[in-house]
């Protein structure tokens, strides 16, 4: 378990960093990409350790992923992920969960918005002959890891042993162990419909309380509420996933990016089948009431031996 966590990017493991940058990139189409991309992966390595060295105690890393599109086109000597494919739009009713366009995603993790900022624009240049910059979103740390709905998110993650079970892949070739996948998708609040709502209501709906956190026992839960809908179970286990939201925005428009790690991209994928699609009592997750889905994306994240190797072209 210790080896195939050192092969891990340092952002897929960590938890949420007090500042976040998000960014999507759409590839350039041209013949000269799986020359290129080696240059461009290499630059990260240099970037991440010159700003680092500005703040130490910001601990700055950058992760980066590709999508089922980009993979065949950057890397067409080394086979794909075996269960890298596209985000599959989902609907039900008027609940949409879009397949969005994004080949390249990176996230830049620290505690200083700052050195996000500067490493984003530096790496925004070094994908520049290959990769347009088509989304850059900026999440923070909102009170005590709260959404923008102010209840704290995340709170069932995994840790230590456990989260490396939940996240990392084992049983693929030995290029892509170590890896992870990822879904990515922006949510929008729909602020003014969820403030309407009564404080008990708004707890049953997310399913905990909302002032101190404690899950609601399972006679007072609805079974629409989201940490039912959303939660994934085999045999009776709950499957676990690492979530790495953040909140983004300003009083005019904010929502939340959700962040999805896990060892096989039918976790997640089960868990948002389950929020989106009413089963036969009716019931699909309540929060998809006042949250809408702008993009959707599932990206591999190589592990680090993948991505050292292009060090040395």
């Amino acid at each position: 378990m210790t080896t195939l966590c050192s092969l891990a990017q340092p952002g897929v493991l960590s938890n949420p960093s007090s500042h976040v940058e998000y960014l999507t990139f759409s590839l350039i189409p041209t013949a000269q990409l799986p020359e290129v991309i080696g240059d461009a992966i290499a630059a990260i390595a240099g970037i991440e350790k010159s700003i680092n060295h500005k703040d130490l105690s910001a601990d700055l890393n950058v992760s980066i992923g590709f999508s089922a599109n980009a993979w065949p086109q950057l890397f067409p000597e080394h086979p794909m992920p075996a269960e890298l494919h596209i985000f599959p739009e989902m609907r039900n009713g008027e609940r949409h969960f879009p397949s969005t366009g994004g080949d390249i995603f990176v996230m830049i993790k620290s505690e200083r918005i700052d050195l996000n900022f500067q490493a984003a624009k530096y790496i925004r240049n070094s994908f520049s002959a290959i990769a347009c910059l088509i989304e850059d979103i900026q999440g923070y740390k909102y009170l005590d890891n709260r959404d923008m709905i102010d209840f704290v998110d995340g709170t069932e993650n995994p840790d230590g042993d456990e989260r490396v079970e939940a996240v990392l892949v084992k049983d693929d070739i030995e290029q892509h162990r170590g890896g992870s996948y990822l879904h990515v998708q922006r949510y929008i609040d729909r602020q003014g419909l969820w403030d309407k709502q009564t404080t008990e209501y708004q707890e049953q709906v997310v399913g905990r309380t909302k002032m101190d956190n404690v899950e609601l026992s399972d006679a007072e839960k609805p079974a629409w509420a989201h940490n039912a809908k959303s939660k994934v179970e085999i045999d009776g286990e709950e499957i676990k996933m690492l979530r790495q939201n953040r909140p983004y925005g300003n009083a005019m428009e904010h929502g939340t990016m959700f962040v999805g790690f896990a060892a096989t991209p039918s976790i997640i994928e089960t868990s948002l089948s389950q929020m989106i699609n009413a089963d036969d009592n009716g019931h699909y997750d309540r929060l998809l009431d006042f949250v809408e889905a702008k993009t959707g994306c599932l990206f591999f994240m190589p592990s680090k031996m993948f991505l050292e190797q292009f060090d040395d072209e």
